[in-house]
């Protein structure tokens, strides 16, 4: 059996909100789902693999909005 870490205060604080899909992330941020997919990619925007889908905790896409605003 592997050993099983635990997750870090950063990690904690970005997923204690949830999670949302790759459609409701796009939606969101008013991208393509391919955007998003991309942005996950490149390691713009985290994610976490369930099984064969992947969320984006909702606070990494508020980090990534508020990173992004022009002013």
């Amino acid at each position: 059996m592997l050993p099983v870490s635990r997750p870090g205060p950063e990690t904690l604080a970005l997923v204690r909100d949830g999670f949302m899909t790759v459609r409701e992330t796009a939606l969101f941020l008013r991208i393509a789902q391919s955007s998003v997919y991309a942005l996950m990619s490149s390691g713009v925007l985290a994610f976490a693999k369930f099984n064969r889908s992947r969320r984006i905790p909702t606070q990494a896409v508020l980090d990534f909005a508020a990173r992004n605003m022009c002013r």
